[in-house]
This record gives C-alpha cells, sequence and structure tokens, in this order.
C-alpha cells in the first residue's frame, strides 16, 4: 500500500486586521462585579436586647422596652476563607490527623471582618477599634466581656451568613 501526499490548494493571504473592541481596562483596578466579593460589602445583625432581672435576655423582634443594637461584618472572600481556616488547623500529632479548632476560627473571624456596632454606644468599654483591616487586642477583649448568650448570637448568625450565605 501507497500512500499519497495530499496537495492542498493555495490559499489566499489575508490582511491581519486588529480587532475591533473596547479600550483595554486594567482589570485589577475595576471595582467587583458580579458574583465577586469587594471589600465594601457587609452584613449586619440586629440584636433586640432586653434586660429581665438583671440578666441581658435576647428576643427575637424588638418588644416594648428592649434595645436595638446593630453589628456589621464585611464579607470574607474565598481566599479570606482558606486562610483563616488555614490559621486555626491544629495538627494532632498523637493521632496524626488535622483537626479545626473552631474556637479560634471565631476569634480570626471576629478579629478580621467585624467592622462596626452599636453595643458600645452607651458603655464606652465595649467600644471597637481597628488598626489596619483588623480589631486591636483590646477590641477583642471588649468583645469577651460581652454577655455569653449576645456573644452566642454574634457568632452563630456572622457563621450562618459566611458560611451558609444567610
Amino acid at each position: 500500500m501507497v500512500v499519497e501526499p495530499k496537495i492542498l490548494p493555495p490559499q489566499e493571504k489575508k490582511a491581519i486586521t486588529p480587532i475591533q473592541s473596547q479600550p483595554l481596562v486594567a482589570k485589577s483596578l475595576m471595582p467587583p462585579g458580579k458574583f465577586e466579593v469587594g471589600p465594601e460589602q457587609t452584613f449586619s445583625i440586629k440584636l433586640f436586647i432586653v434586660q429581665h432581672k438583671g440578666l441581658w435576655k435576647l428576643v427575637e423582634k424588638e418588644v416594648f422596652g428592649c434595645e436595638v443594637h446593630t453589628v456589621v461584618f464585611r464579607m470574607w472572600t474565598f481566599d479570606e476563607c482558606l486562610r483563616l481556616r488555614r490559621d486555626s488547623t491544629i495538627f494532632d500529632p498523637t493521632t496524626r490527623t488535622n483537626r479545626m479548632d473552631n474556637d479560634k476560627l471565631n476569634k480570626l473571624k471576629i478579629m478580621k471582618l467585624l467592622q462596626e456596632w452599636t453595643l458600645g454606644k452607651d458603655n464606652p468599654r465595649l467600644e471597637i477599634h481597628r488598626v489596619g483591616d483588623v480589631l486591636t487586642d483590646g477590641s477583642w477583649q471588649s468583645f469577651m466581656k460581652l454577655s455569653p448568650n449576645i456573644a452566642e448570637r454574634i457568632i452563630s448568625e456572622m457563621n450562618s451568613v459566611l458560611e451558609y450565605g444567610g
């Protein structure tokens, strides 16, 4: 069997023309687009707090005599999500496994993503301050001074939005 080479017909040479498109824009300077998270994208948590027999209690909706407070968090990017999870993972040499320290992860989320709250309005010891994009250690101590049920509600609502989209 003999294979003959296939001869292709000569093609006309076309002049190369530049593609007519929009002017080039530095994409990294553009604001976040569809499906992206930007630094200005936040969510807020409303707390309805009432004092009953000397204890601070949370109620589900605004009732007469309750205080309404707002806690504002910044949305995290997927890169921040991975970094915070990596920083809160602990290697256990005994079982040779990695495990997630959820308390440390929640602390890192609050330190990095908490923007502001109105809880310090009536109590100057609960004011929060930021250095760069992280809460100061004093602000973390302010969070730790909260009533445990208030702190747990903030963490629960924060995780609900960050982990599961609301």
